[in-house]
């Protein structure tokens, strides 16, 4: 039996496409593979920040039952605030689940990156409660609020390093496993089969009262009211996708091209800034093993995927550990 294999872990930014954090880790420890620290930013500091306290199968038991809706009962207006979501009904619900804890106290250590917008540079947080490290290192601009600790108000951790490598590039004798969530888009991002389908809860009434209001608007001869009153394109100049596109059967990994909503545009402009910014960091810090997850696995926001997206962080990660075996001439772990 050789020698077990220890790692520090790298977790990108990436929005929804972090749930593929949770199989590269399954990945990884499937393979014997021994994760003694962790860095991680926005939803990479989540996961990890779930992994380090023991309670990372119990998030994705939760996340692979969310829908749609879900997700939309999740998403508290901060009114008049420095973004348009607090954030504070998600978080308090993942608190639940993780309970109390100290970052210097996980059995890991664990970075989670934030970035302070008033001194224009990243924070790295290995100190203090883990879920206001969190709270803080999701916060993109312009859609949560910024979050304060230790009198900072923090942002998003991806907006200067989605793929935090130096923080964890002082830990000798591991290899460095880093993940980003911005790889090359791929026609097929993840396997074909999904782990099983979240429960649709509500699916089959949305149905029914879209049927039933349509019904009612031809019986009350109300069909081109909106053609009449000149607002036919009124879903168009809001960004917003027609009822019949809403209605009509998504391809599985692309989203149907449209005019871009104000969320569209904020989090697609993000999600190419970080894609640049996580490429000059890898040439700058080079990992030892990189697992790349392709960019268009999922959209930002579709945390109602989990069931398609961990499959396809098992799929990568399986994929990237297989070549760097073969290239090293030698089975690591257990």
């Amino acid at each position: 039996m050789s020698k077990q294999q220890h790692i520090s872990l790298v977790l990108g930014s990436g929005g929804a496409r972090g749930l593929a954090h949770i199989g590269v880790i399954r990945v990884l420890e499937r393979h014997g593979w021994k994760i003694n620290a962790i860095a991680g930013s926005s939803m990479g500091a989540l996961i990890g920040g779930f992994y380090a306290a023991g309670k990372l199968d119990a998030y994705a038991d939760w996340v692979l039952d969310l829908t749609e809706l879900n997700v939309m009962r999740y998403l508290d207006p901060a009114w008049g605030g420095a973004g348009l979501i607090k954030g504070e009904a998600v978080m308090e619900t993942l608190r639940e689940f993780v309970g109390e804890h100290r970052i210097e106290d996980l059995p890991i250590p664990l970075t989670i990156v934030a970035t302070d917008p008033r001194a224009r540079r990243e924070v790295w947080l290995n100190r203090g409660d883990l879920f206001d490290a969190i709270r803080a290192s999701i916060a993109i601009p312009t859609i949560f609020t910024p979050h304060v600790v230790n009198g900072r108000p923090l942002l998003d951790g991806g907006i200067l390093n989605p793929v935090p490598i130096a923080p964890i590039m002082h830990n000798r004798g591991d290899l460095i496993v880093a993940v980003t969530l911005s790889g090359t888009p791929r026609e097929h991002p993840g396997p074909l089969k999904p782990i099983r389908r979240p429960r649709r809860a509500g699916g089959r009434y949305r149905e029914r009262i879209d049927s039933f209001l349509d019904d009612l608007q031809k019986r009350l001869g109300l069909d081109d009211w909106q053609e009449k009153l000149g607002l036919d394109d009124w879903p168009e100049k809001l960004g917003l996708a027609p009822l019949a596109e809403r209605r009509a059967p998504r391809a599985r990994w692309s989203k149907p091209e449209q005019a871009l909503s104000f969320v569209d545009t904020a989090l697609l402009s993000l999600d190419a800034m970080q894609a640049a910014i996580a490429r000059n960091m890898l040439a700058a810090y080079p990992p030892d093993l990189l697992i790349e997850i392709p960019i268009n696995v999922c959209a930002v926001h579709e945390f109602y995927r989990a069931a398609e997206v961990i499959p396809a962080g098992e799929y990568w990660a399986e994929q990237a550990l297989s070549e760097f075996l073969e290239e090293n001439g030698r089975r690591i772990g257990g």
